[in-house]
């Protein structure tokens, strides 16, 4: 469970920085200089290295742990198909190295991450069977949504808010900031409406399981929350985000943007919980 969660915590962190630096700052058209110093790349992808650190101890940590307490090497431990880990281990610290160099060469440092993360989180889509690639582009989807959300809180607006710009700038920065979220969040919240669907029937089998077996019943615990994030975001987007550009008006997405992560926070517990349960015979 741990391992899942600081995987999950991993790609939404990494991807995130990714959707914050091509799928919204990248499309803010006429930024100031002053915008742009206030949103330069360097921020997010601190939360990059953040990220692919916590995919690679996902990776590793559980195997050095049970060397250690085997008393074992660690190679005698991990995976038997040691061609897919190691491409992933691969493309991981490829991801870490971009992140790192974005300071001093950006965009070579964002196209190493680009590549290392997005090979990461797709490579069941060429290995694994159906499932393992519904759940990959599931978990692209719901990082990109979510993960992105994260980002732009913590580095895009929280920034904003704290610069001695004008009041009106600063709502007009974020205003273009979540206007230039919001069809990524919807492209995303729909692939992971879907592909979440597609999952879920095929571990559950038959729609009783949903409360005749654990599995069924830790979904639902998660749908619930899932449901919520849903409706936070419905209300951050037709009435909160009207009132964007208002002076004052950053600070009422910065709060209901955070309880939204809350709630996401949520799903991501559970969901690691989620997965260590066994599927319904």
């Amino acid at each position: 469970m741990i391992r899942q969660l600081l995987q999950f915590v991993g790609y939404f962190l990494a991807i995130g920085a990714l959707g914050f630096r091509f799928g919204i700052v990248r499309r803010i058209r006429g930024m100031t200089d002053d915008a742009r110093v206030i949103l330069r790349g360097d921020n997010a992808a601190i939360l990059g290295v953040l990220g692919s650190f916590l995919l690679v101890l996902s990776l590793l940590g559980g195997p050095y742990i049970d060397s250690v307490r085997r008393k074992i090497a660690i190679s005698e431990v991990l995976p038997p198909n040691f061609g897919p880990f190691e491409f992933k281990l691969a493309m991981i610290a490829l991801a870490l190295v971009g992140f790192a160099v974005v300071h001093t060469i950006p965009s070579l440092g964002w196209i190493l991450a680009a590549i290392g993360t997005l090979f990461s989180v797709l490579q069941p889509v060429y290995t694994s069977k159906f499932a393992g690639k519904v759940n990959a582009v599931h978990i692209l989807a719901a990082s990109t949504w979510l993960g992105t959300l994260v980002v732009l809180t913590l580095v895009g607006i929280r920034a904003v808010i704290r610069t001695r710009s004008a009041g009106t700038q600063r709502s007009q920065l974020v205003a273009d900031l979540v206007n230039s979220f919001s069809p990524l969040a919807l492209i995303s919240a729909t692939i992971v409406a879907i592909t979440g669907i597609t999952t879920a029937w095929l571990h559950l089998k038959r729609f009783s399981s949903l409360w005749t077996t654990s599995y069924g019943i830790a979904l639902d615990i998660k749908l619930v929350f899932v449901i919520m994030v849903v409706v936070l975001g419905a209300w951050n987007w037709r009435r909160v985000r009207p009132s964007l550009g208002n002076e004052g008006s950053e600070e009422a997405i910065r709060r209901s943007a955070t309880m939204e992560l809350t709630f996401a926070a949520l799903v991501l517990i559970a969901t690691s919980v989620l997965v260590a349960l066994p599927s319904p015979k």
